[in-house]
């Protein structure tokens, strides 16, 4: 199946998934460092500073993937949908840092690491559907 641009469908998904993994590394970045200083030197509780942490980083990860991987407008509509799917991986999240808590002898800054290749599929599959281009963005 070949785009307008003469690239096939799956260069086109494999190119905004290469863009919004790295974003997503600039993002995962900041957030497992905010995560392991507050979890290693300030000992905050493991579940709250995820929680706290994720959804800081959010914001910045619906701005960047709006720019520069969907070339999306920014809208109310949009973040709201972006922060429910963000929301609905970081319960993905809490629920598989419990598992790996309770099977897991790691020590607890270690354990958000492991959730990485989980949420970021999740992430892009769903995100992808909501920043999709409308017809108003391509005008712009």
């Amino acid at each position: 199946m070949k785009s307008l641009k003469g690239r096939s469908t799956w260069q086109i998904i494999l190119q905004k998934f290469q863009k919004f993994a790295s974003i997503g590394v600039i993002c995962t970045g900041i957030s497992l460092s905010a995560q392991t200083i507050l979890l290693k030197f300030f000992q905050t509780p493991l579940i709250p500073t995820y929680v706290s942490v994720y959804l800081c980083v959010v914001l910045l990860s619906y701005v960047l993937n709006s720019h520069f991987t969907f070339k999306s407008s920014l809208t109310i509509k949009k973040m709201l949908l972006y922060y429910l799917i963000y929301l609905t991986s970081m319960l993905l999240g809490v629920v598989l840092l419990k598992i790996f808590r309770a099977v897991l002898p790691f020590e607890n800054w270690v354990l958000p690491f492991l959730i990485i290749p989980f949420t970021m599929v999740w992430n892009f599959i769903f995100a992808s559907k909501a920043l999709e281009r409308t017809m108003n963005d391509k005008l712009s």
